[in-house]
């Protein structure tokens, strides 16, 4: 029997909390004393209900506040209520509305799951640390605390610690007062502004920090170990160039006098935008200036911005409920992009949102049972669930990016501002949002968004249109990547054409319509420049035919370039083209030199290669394709960095030398095998190129490559050496190799934050990925212990669903995962893989033949 979500939040109203908190390494215990005053509604009761996980309150009182003074009740029995995730204080009398303090003391552990609060790792002088940190978000503030664990129980908060004496102590808000005690270094902070629980943070250990002020008088700190501090100083430009940005942006200041940032050793997700204190991973914030990759650099680019986005989408306006998460998360998705391109707008960052954000949204939002950005929630376990990477965050963005280019960013801007304006330090819900940018844009903003919110799927916009004639027909239909799958018979989207062309329509907002095409002698494409969440079909041979010969020509833009063969790989898993399609549009790109479309020319070829694995012929003849394409640009770039590069070209290096290294180009294999007999550390290799270096490494070395690569990983501090040796560590063919990894898994030389990785890739190296399904179905127990209460949970089922494509895979995964679509946390993602699977089998079933056969005549 599965539990309903009681909403706490209904019967008491926190206003402020006083909270007290005493931790304790030795033990790995905490004890607490809390007086919570609110406001108690609803009908009278002889109890009070607070949230609480793991927690043992051990007294309490409660009194009530009126003009005739105030009245203490006894709390006569405190029922510690596990399965609910609650305490119930039973008073000695009926407890009537209005004004009540509330005070608890309350004992707690320290746990090792990377939620509540928990230890954080790492070595200083060849000595064993530890901090001691929190991480709230979703539903884990009453993990550490008694309190109404809800986003709409906004309140503020005095916290003061018990920390050691010389260690450091940080939290939302700046210190207040700080003494010496027998008991250790009592810190009190500043009262925090009204906020939800989950924003509550703080941190203490052995910490330093970089300094700089924002042109408005905030001050931002970057907080890491004592040895990494010195690689905060990229976030730290990011972090006051982002606060300044927004402040701007939304003409809302940054209401809190500091922003502080700090980089845990362990770290469950990739960052979390508590208020005041940004907690990060460290591949999230610390990058290396003398051997740091482009890619890394933008990747925190892009963590910072998002996280201080959130300081506005998220912390001074909150969702009501977290069925409007997409509220905080959509939106920090896209404008971290947009701060990112005001940053450095020769990054032309937009190319990766529309190659990553978009591409990540459409492949997952094409099954059949996936879930709209808007979600319900009537169980506990399904909050965790709601943070889909691909659905919240990139499908969140990608639209909302289209609904900034259908209404215009100044009256986007507009909008936001009156929102925050208005709603500031409150709880909104889409509603609210959608008054706000009808009002600056006098559209009917909710009418347009409804079913780009509120239902799952997006359209597959067909166009039947013969160059040079005056008409064009239109189509819509919700696209699947399963052509089996039923259609949902939902309403018609209004889409946005965004055409290139001068259409009579420039909104498709019924099944079907007749345009005019008023500019008949340029290329016709749909969803110019990806402003618009569209799947393009172009229904006619000729049309096809000019699209292609434009691109051959460079008529056709970065991101149409790659949003075309973005297109044809779904429209190819959908059933509405063949992967030879895909394959002879690819040819079309010969000479391409734009790194975002490489990535997507890369995407295709991986279609093509998952369809013949394990044919030696056939992955010959697709290895000299792939050549034939990348040979020139591997003579022209080479493996060395120079001093001028851009990034385009640093990403396009890096690209255009791992394609080659997996086609098996001699030349290249060569020269990565004497690169990497001749290095010692990451600094020896250019950073482009390093990882490639690495692959051949660990793919094509001996025994004691492998053991090379493997002690580097060991001993090295710095996360993101550490993910590119664990990139090629999972690439080996050697059973033994492989199996040494798998048993690395569960052991100390693996963070449990950087685990997933690790078995993912494993799964995704045809070489072992048996061995690590049998390894995942062999560990079960182990995982459900370490990562049942993880967001990541859910992760275990989903990653085989992007990856397995065979009838026997499918059938393993059912076996095993069946059984387990009761666990709440589970449900949606076993589902959505077997949805995925199923269709990757028809996929290879329409398409493996026909690949074998292009490549043999090619």
């Amino acid at each position: 029997m599965t539990k309903a979500v009681t909403r706490l939040f209904q019967q008491f109203q926190p206003e402020h909390y006083n909270l007290t908190l005493n931790p304790s390494r030795e033990t790995m215990t905490f004890s607490g004393q809390l007086q919570l005053t609110g406001k108690k509604v609803g009908r009278p009761s002889e109890r009070l209900t607070l949230h609480q996980k793991g927690l043992k309150v051990t007294a309490a009182t409660i009194v009530k506040h009126d003009k005739k003074g105030d009245q203490t009740f006894s709390v006569v029995r405190i029922n510690n209520q596990a399965s609910f995730d609650e305490v119930r204080l039973h008073a000695d009398e009926q407890l009537y509305p209005g004004n009540y303090t509330v005070t608890v003391e309350f004992e707690g552990v320290i746990t090792t799951p990377m939620h509540g609060i928990y230890p954080c790792d790492f070595k200083h002088n060849g000595k064993n640390k530890q901090l001691i940190a929190t991480q709230f978000e979703s539903h884990h503030a009453r993990e550490a605390f008694p309190c109404i664990d809800e986003p709409e129980a906004k309140a503020t908060f005095d916290l003061t610690l018990t920390t050691p004496v010389g260690e450091t102590a940080i939290a939302n808000t700046p210190i207040k007062t700080q003494t010496t005690t027998d008991a250790g270094l009592v810190t009190s902070f500043e009262t925090t502004p009204r906020m939800s629980t989950y924003l509550l943070a703080f941190v203490y250990g052995e910490l330093g920090y970089l300094e700089a002020t924002t042109k408005d008088g905030v001050l931002v700190r970057t907080y890491a170990t004592p040895d990494n501090v010195p690689m905060t100083k990229h976030s730290l430009d990011i972090a006051v160039k982002s606060l300044e940005f927004f402040g701007d942006y939304f003409k809302t200041p940054y209401p809190l006098p500091k922003l502080d940032m700090i980089a845990l050793p362990d770290f469950s997700s990739g960052a979390m935008e508590n208020w005041g204190l940004v907690t990060y991973r460290e591949v999230a914030m610390l990058l290396d200036e003398a051997s740091g990759s482009i890619e890394s650099k933008q990747y925190i680019a892009t963590v910072v911005a998002h996280e201080l986005s959130h300081q506005w989408f998220g912390n001074l306006v909150t969702m009501k409920w977290w069925d409007d998460l997409w509220l905080n998360e959509s939106f920090a998705n896209m404008m971290e992009y947009r701060a990112v391109d005001a940053i450095y707008p020769e990054w032309h960052i937009w190319e990766q949102f529309v190659s990553s954000e978009g591409a990540s949204a459409k492949r997952r939002d094409s099954l059949a049972d996936v879930q709209p950005i808007h979600c319900e929630v009537s169980h506990p376990d399904q909050i965790s669930s709601l943070f889909d990477p691909s659905i919240v965050y990139a499908k969140g963005g990608t639209v909302l990016y289209m609904l900034m280019h259908y209404i215009g960013e100044p009256a986007f801007r507009a909008g936001l501002e009156a929102y925050f304006t208005k709603h500031r330090f409150g709880n909104t819900q889409a509603a609210d949002l959608w008054a706000a940018l009808s009002d600056s844009s006098h559209q009917d903003v909710g009418a347009f968004m409804a079913n780009w919110i509120n239902n799952p799927g997006y359209p597959m916009v067909t166009i039947d249109w013969e160059p040079g004639s005056a008409t064009a027909q239109l189509a819509q239909q919700r696209f699947y990547s399963d052509p089996a799958a039923t259609d949902s018979g939902q309403a018609p989207w209004q889409v946005p054409l965004a055409a290139t062309a001068d259409l009579s329509l420039s909104v498709l907002p019924t099944s079907s319509a007749e345009t005019e095409v008023s500019t008949t002698d340029k290329t016709l494409l749909l969803n110019h420049d990806g402003q618009s969440y569209s799947l393009p079909r172009y229904a006619n041979a000729q049309h096809r035919t000019q699209i292609s010969n434009a691109i051959t020509a460079g008529a056709v833009g970065t991101i149409d370039r790659l949003l075309l063969l973005d297109g044809y790989t779904l429209l190819q898993r959908g059933g509405f083209s063949d992967t030879v399609d895909l394959l002879d549009l690819v040819k079309a790109y010969e000479g391409e030199t734009s790194e975002n479309v490489w990535g997507a020319i890369a995407g295709a070829i991986a279609e093509s290669r998952r369809l013949i694995e394990g044919d030696e012929t056939s992955e010959a003849k697709l290895n000299a394709l792939v050549i034939t394409l990348v040979e020139p640009l591997v003579s022209k770039l080479g493996w060395d960095d120079k001093p001028n590069d851009d990034a385009s070209t640093l990403h396009l290096r890096g690209l255009i030398i791992s394609l080659a290294a997996s086609a098996k180009l001699p030349a290249v294999l060569d020269e990565g095998a004497r690169r990497f007999a001749g290095f010692s550390k990451p600094s020896d290799l250019p950073a482009s190129t390093r990882s490639v270096v690495y692959f051949v490494g660990a793919r094509y070395g001996d025994q004691a490559d492998f053991d090379k690569l493997l002690s580097l990983h060991h001993q090295s501090t710095n996360a993101e050496d550490r993910d590119e040796y664990a990139g090629a560590l999972t690439s080996v063919k050697d059973p033994e190799r492989y199996h040494k990894i798998l048993a690395m898994l569960t052991g100390s030389d693996i963070r449990r934050q950087d685990l997933m990785h690790w078995y993912v890739w494993m799964l995704r190296n045809r070489y072992a990925r048996a061995e690590a399904w049998q390894w995942l179905t062999a560990h079960w127990e182990w995982i459900e212990a370490e990562y049942a209460s993880d967001k990541s949970y859910s992760y275990f089922a989903r990653y085989g669903g992007s990856i397995f494509s065979r009838q026997g895979e499918l059938d393993d995964f059912t076996a095993f995962f069946e059984p387990k679509k009761s666990i709440v946390a589970l449900t949606r993602d076993i589902t959505l893989a077997q949805q995925e699977i199923a269709s990757r089998i028809a996929w290879r079933d329409r398409n493996e033949t026909a690949v074998t056969q292009w490549l043999q005549a090619a």
